[in-house]
């Protein structure tokens, strides 16, 4: 169990890590955990693989060899503890994924959370970890490339866009000053060794690992780019490169972005690092906003799916994030309020 790897979240990141994890020379042991029996039954029936296509035009990968475990509420005391969880679910679905697994997961377990958004950390401590003694550690992983979903258990990777990061959240700085995240444990730390080690030797993702702070601020500009592309192109219905064909968005994605700059700039972690205040100014979140744009303009947004598809979306850990902490630092964002409460009613009418 020390060696084995479990992945919650079969969409299109959770299908590309685990994928890129069996295609490693001596792959881990990979247990991948369902929550629908519907799925699970599908999983079995097909030879539990799981098939990922290079390129929109390119072959088409298969791996086998996965465990899988259908996870139900009920009585989980004679089941095994996990010690390395990859998370690929959407990050409001976290704490609902999370929960019938929570006795599995303590101060050994590592967590590593591959999703959109900030404010899950705080979420996790709250419901379901509350004693900073015994939680587990957390790292957080960043997904740069492009990747859809085929068909059930199929991704499609679109894109390489450079390499993938993730860090652990413990060395010495925080999220936010609200977190308390304990000391991690010997074992615990050969735990998140071991599971960095996996990823970083992964082929197809690339990942590399980052210091904690420079992480964080790999975190906070990917959100100012989701922050616009994200609700807008749901609100629209549009893909990601009509933003910069529509003259009358200008204004407000500039609107949005003075406001995440200002929240940014008087983040407390962030004070007395070099170069803080020009990395997050206007004028550079545009330029990388523009950028991204450019790269993904084919792109539909993943918050444009799920508005479409009537799911649940992720704007309360994006610009919803964006407005919490602007509150707390005393800052008022009303474009990004209004944008997370238009995305939330749209959201809800299409369910």
């Amino acid at each position: 169990m020390a060696s084995r790897i479990h992945l919650i979240g079969l969409g299109s990141i959770g299908t590309l890590i685990a994928h890129s994890l069996r295609s490693l020379p001596a792959p881990p042991p990979i247990t991948l955990l369902l929550h629908r029996e519907s799925a699970y039954r599908d999983f079995l029936s097909g030879g539990s693989k799981l098939r990922l296509q290079i390129g929109e035009e390119g072959p088409t990968q298969e791996s086998t060899g996965y465990d899988s475990e259908l996870l139900q509420l009920q009585d989980h005391s004679e089941e095994s503890p996990i010690y390395h969880l990859i998370v690929a679910v959407k990050a409001s679905a976290t704490i609902p994924a999370l929960r019938s697994i929570q006795h599995r997961l303590g101060r050994d377990s590592v967590i590593c959370l591959f999703q959109n958004g900030l404010g899950q950390i705080e979420e996790l401590n709250e419901h379901l970890f509350p004693d900073p003694l015994t939680r587990p550690t957390y790292m957080f992983g960043i997904m740069r490339h492009g990747v859809y979903i085929k068909a059930p258990f199929e991704a499609v990777l679109a894109g390489l866009t450079g390499s993938c990061a993730l860090g652990i959240v413990d060395d010495g700085q925080q999220e936010s000053s609200s977190l308390t995240v304990s000391s991690p444990s010997s074992s615990s730390t050969a735990s998140t060794r071991f599971l960095i080690t996996r990823l970083v030797e992964a082929p197809i993702i690339r990942c590399s690992e980052l210091p904690w702070m420079e992480l964080h601020q790999a975190q906070l500009l990917k959100l100012a780019t989701n922050c616009v592309v994200n609700p807008l192109t749901a609100l629209l219905d549009v893909r990601n490169g009509s933003l910069l064909a529509n003259s009358e968005l200008q204004e407000m994605q500039r609107q949005l972005l003075q406001e995440i700059s200002r929240v940014f700039r008087r983040l407390p972690e962030l004070q007395g690092l070099p170069d803080v205040q020009e990395l997050f100014s206007v004028a550079s979140l545009e330029e990388q906003l523009i950028g991204n744009i450019e790269k993904t303009a084919s792109n539909s947004s993943s918050m444009r799916e799920d508005v479409r598809a009537g799911r649940a979306t992720e704007i309360a850990f994006i610009n919803g994030w964006i407005v919490r902490r602007g509150q707390e630092l005393g800052l008022d964002c009303p474009t990004n309020r209004c944008l997370t409460q238009l995305i939330l009613a749209k959201s809800s009418q299409g369910r």
